[in-house]
């Protein structure tokens, strides 16, 4: 294979195309090494070595050519040539599923009564929780600021540890609650979802909740053949959470996508700015505890996703004007 540095006119040779050149592909097929693409929705076509302009030089790319006629009569358009983004990121609590009030926040109080511990979480004292991002950031702040269970003359290693004992015996009660059904789906979340994904659409979820708690989520709620499709990062996975922009930029890291053609769907300010932050378009979908809040700078905002496009917004919503603005927000 030719690098980019190769001059010119120079002979280039072609040879299987790499994970980086797999996403050079304008439909986003992902060709395989053999040189045949997987396509959209089940599409195949022939992977195509082309000339490509790298940094005002010439290198050897891999372009898929699908049969004549095929991508027609199937009624499969391209993702790049249709303007959808290359990637839709969801977050995980407030938009998938409406956990923070019934889920998350019992499962705190539960753990603390376990515990022994005097301290209850009410609706309106934990929509002030919410301000901090993370379940353990959250305890931390709470027993260190307002009651200082975690007193400051103790060991920092005792107070971490403490909090790291009550998340984890929270998380297993949070498991509990996902697995019997108890906190459906917000509306349009699996209609969405399926659509991109069967419209060759690269889906995630991107959470400042416990990795374990959201994988089960996705899997539980959505299903075992979604779960293979779509990738979680969460947790601890980056130091930093939420406003900080680190788990988007290493979403679209991971995921081989450019921030700028990545469209996220969160429900609170401070993951609306975590995605502004990594340069990405956001769509707010308002949930129970932030109603209220300030989403001046999101591309659009709605109460929901919908059961239906009418309901909400659709998947061709999200498509990038030639402005570089979603259609949505036209």
């Amino acid at each position: 294979m030719a690098s980019a540095g190769t001059a010119q006119g120079s002979p280039a040779v072609a040879t299987s195309p790499t994970a980086a050149q797999r996403r050079i592909c304008a439909c986003n097929c992902r060709p395989e090494a053999s040189g045949r693409g997987n396509g959209i929705n089940g599409v195949s076509g022939i992977v195509q070595p082309v000339r490509l302009a790298v940094g005002g030089r010439r290198s050897v790319g891999w372009r898929r050519e699908v049969r004549s006629g095929e991508m027609a009569r199937l009624g499969v358009a391209c993702v790049a040539a249709s303007g959808m983004p290359d990637a839709i990121l969801f977050d995980c609590d407030g938009v998938l599923v409406d956990t923070e009030k019934d889920g998350h926040r019992v499962a705190f109080n539960k753990t603390f009564e376990q515990k022994g511990l005097q301290h209850e979480w009410g609706v309106e004292l934990y929509g002030k929780l919410l301000e901090t991002g993370g379940g353990k950031e959250r305890m931390t702040k709470y027993f260190t600021v307002c009651y200082w269970l975690l007193d400051r003359n103790h060991h920092a290693e005792e107070r971490t540890q403490l909090v790291k004992e009550l998340h984890k015996l929270k998380t297993d009660t949070f498991m509990t609650m996902i697995e019997s059904g108890a906190m459906p789906l917000r509306p349009g979340v699996k209609r969405l979802i399926e659509e991109a994904i069967g419209s060759g659409i690269t889906v995630a979820v991107c959470s400042t909740s416990n990795e374990r708690a959201v994988s089960t989520i996705v899997r539980v709620m959505l299903g075992p053949q979604v779960a293979e499709k779509m990738r979680v990062f969460a947790g601890d996975v980056v130091e930093k959470k939420k406003p900080s922009p680190d788990i988007y930029q290493l979403a679209a890291q991971e995921l081989g996508v450019d921030p700028q053609r990545c469209v996220v769907v969160e429900d609170s300010k401070i993951g609306l700015q975590a995605a502004k932050a990594a340069g990405m378009r956001c769509v707010v979908t308002k949930s129970s505890y932030t109603q209220n809040e300030d989403f001046g700078n999101a591309d659009a905002v709605f109460d929901c996703i919908g059961d239906t496009p009418q309901d909400g917004f659709s998947l061709q919503d999200l498509a990038f004007e030639d402005s570089g603005g979603l259609k949505v927000s036209s």
